[in-house]
């Protein structure tokens, strides 16, 4: 091969490279094990005109003058040849033709040899890569993939306080992109140039639960006639009201998913940070309403290349490009996103699955956890947390507990409540109203009365929202329904004060005998629910309410203020927000 067609092969094989990095933006790092995989094959493609094409006789030259071996024979002479760089060497070759296949075979070999030495760094490369898998392979760290994530123990009813009815987050995001996709489809100044993005962030924005999203191009066209003056609007939905807002930006939003070359927002981020090993980038908007992205750095922590966890933290402002890289720890409070949800429920496996070794995972499996197959968002503390059920590894329809991840800081509580599952609450959810073949959502999880309560929407066949469930966790009997969150709330309270929860008697202590209650009734009043009557009472000289269905006594609908009675209630504790329990009534 001469040296030009040397140098062009060089060329082109360069920008055969770039071009492939430029469309895969994989990190230059070492520790990435596709950048090592691409490494060792770049590798073998630069030494190849040294190597493969030099020992298959791929580099002839002008031939010289045959001579004869120095013994004299007839039969074999040497031949001059020259190489990549003008590297000269001679071969043994035969004058009697090819040979047989065999001859030819044994020929290709020999040739070889002479290549061998370029041909062992790729070689060796991929044997180092195999290697480094093995320092972080499960059977020999499995215990170290179990301490990613520390799980502490947790107060329900200290931890996850209780939301009044009007702050519930009741649109899921399947109906918040349907709010804002309709929400654009009326504004007919952008909808022919741009589209809504289906990012749908859930964030914390200004103390409510927000879905937020850009607008993207609607093809290279609009994307050609608008990229000087970018993005101009956001869309935001409300969680609580499903109110949805086209927040106009000051400066139309430059770096986008949607853009095309240097500012795609994935491309302007790895030219800056090259061997930066980054996660998905997530749409995020700041207390002003002004648009960031926030990717999370990666680092292995077991091995060369497993364990991956968020070491640092991009934010980059989607209107200017400018970027800066922190410390998990020093990530603003604003952000909500930092952690991958991903990346949490894969920790809590590992955590669930190799607390006791390897092995134990697929022998035995004692004490062995897993994740639901599903996972939520709660919002709390100005913060999103992400929520899982924790059930054994056996097929069965109740949790052992479960845990809310705060996204930002990756601060992880477990509560150790045996409740029924999410899929089983749907279930309860949907055969309330069975006959209406509504469709539950994956639900939320809420503190109703100090009790871990399961709330979704129930939709139809057209996916539109007709009722909304209250399921208690501990008991997925205690099902409530409304065509309001209020309606819902208020029946499953009813539901709760009804005593309609399980109690074994073991967990009736002393201080929960029934206890005698008199006086003069004060008020009475009755409500409907599901086709049985419940009535609340109030008695002059005790603050609380209590409330009896009508099975407990005929003489419920009679009752009127000034009555005096004798009622046996329900013993122990009450929370102020829900009335104690008429066991049987008397009227004087």
């Amino acid at each position: 091969m001469k040296k030009k067609t040397l140098v062009i092969y060089y060329i082109v094989l360069a920008v055969a490279i770039f071009l492939w990095w430029y469309f895969t933006l994989i990190p230059i790092n070492f520790r990435d094990p596709g950048f090592f995989i691409s490494f060792i094959v770049i590798s073998f493609l630069l030494i190849l005109p040294f190597a493969g094409l030099l020992a298959l006789g791929g580099f002839k030259s002008k031939q010289t003058k045959d001579q004869t071996a120095d013994d004299g024979s007839e039969g074999e002479v040497f031949r001059e040849q020259v190489g990549p760089f003008g590297i000269r060497y001679r071969t043994r070759v035969s004058r009697t033709g090819p040979g047989t296949p065999a001859d030819q075979l044994r020929r290709i070999f020999q040739g070889l040899k002479k290549g061998s030495r370029l041909l062992w760094i790729p070689i060796i490369l991929l044997i180092l890569f195999f290697v480094l898998q093995l320092t972080g392979a499960k059977i020999f760290r499995s215990r170290d993939f179990a301490k990613l994530i520390n799980k502490e123990d947790g107060d329900f009813a200290k931890d996850v306080y209780e939301i009044e009815f009007y702050d519930i987050p009741t649109v899921d995001r399947d109906t918040a992109m349907r709010l804002g996709n309709k929400r654009m489809g009326e504004m007919a100044e952008l909808v022919s140039q741009f589209d809504v993005a289906e990012d749908y962030t859930q964030i914390n924005y200004k103390g409510r639960p927000t879905r937020v999203t850009p607008l993207r191009y609607v093809d290279v066209f609009k994307w050609f006639n608008n990229r000087k003056d970018g993005l101009p609007k956001e869309v935001m939905v409300d969680l609580i009201t499903g109110e949805v807002t086209m927040h106009t930006l000051t400066k139309g939003m430059k770096y986008s998913d949607s853009d095309y070359f240097f500012r795609n927002i994935s491309r302007h981020l790895r030219f800056k940070y090259p061997t930066a090993i980054m996660g998905d980038e997530r749409f995020e908007v700041n207390d002003d309403g002004t648009p960031y992205w926030i990717v999370p750095v990666m680092k292995p922590k077991i091995g060369w290349f497993n364990g991956l966890d968020v070491s640092e933290v991009i934010v980059c402002n989607a209107i200017t490009g400018e970027t800066m890289k922190v410390p998990v720890e020093d990530c603003p409070t604003w952000a909500d996103r930092v952690y991958p949800p991903e990346l949490i429920i894969q920790q809590l496996d590992w955590n669930g699955r190799y607390q006791r070794g390897f092995f134990n995972s697929l022998i035995g499996q004692k004490g062995v956890l897993r994740t639901t197959q599903g996972y939520n968002y709660l919002a709390l503390y100005d913060d999103v947390y992400l929520y899982t059920g924790i059930t054994s590894v056996a097929s069965d329809a109740s949790n052992l507990g479960f845990v809310l991840v705060n996204l930002r800081t990756k601060d992880t509580k477990f509560y150790p409540v045996s409740s029924a599952d999410e899929y089983s609450a749907m279930a309860s959810a949907e055969g309330a109203v069975q006959e209406k073949r509504y469709s539950s959502t994956f639900p939320i999880l809420l503190n109703v009365s100090d009790e871990p309560t399961y709330c979704m929407a129930l939709k139809d066949d057209a996916q539109l929202v007709k009722m909304y469930a209250l399921v208690n966790a501990k008991n997925y009997q205690v099902t409530a329904t409304g065509f309001s969150i209020r309606e819902a709330l208020s029946n499953y309270q009813l539901k709760l004060s009804g005593r309609l929860k399980v109690d074994t008697e073991d967990d009736v202590g002393k201080d929960e005998k029934p206890i005698t209650i008199k006086g003069k009734l004060t008020d009475i009043q009755s409500v409907v629910l599901e086709g049985n009557t419940y009535y609340y009472l109030l008695l002059e000289g005790h603050s609380e309410v209590l409330t009896a269905s009508i099975t407990v006594s005929q003489q419920l609908p009679f009752l009127k203020p000034g009555d005096e009675l004798s009622l046996v209630c329900e013993g122990g504790d009450v929370n102020d927000n829900m009335p104690r329990h008429i066991i049987s009534l008397e009227k004087k």
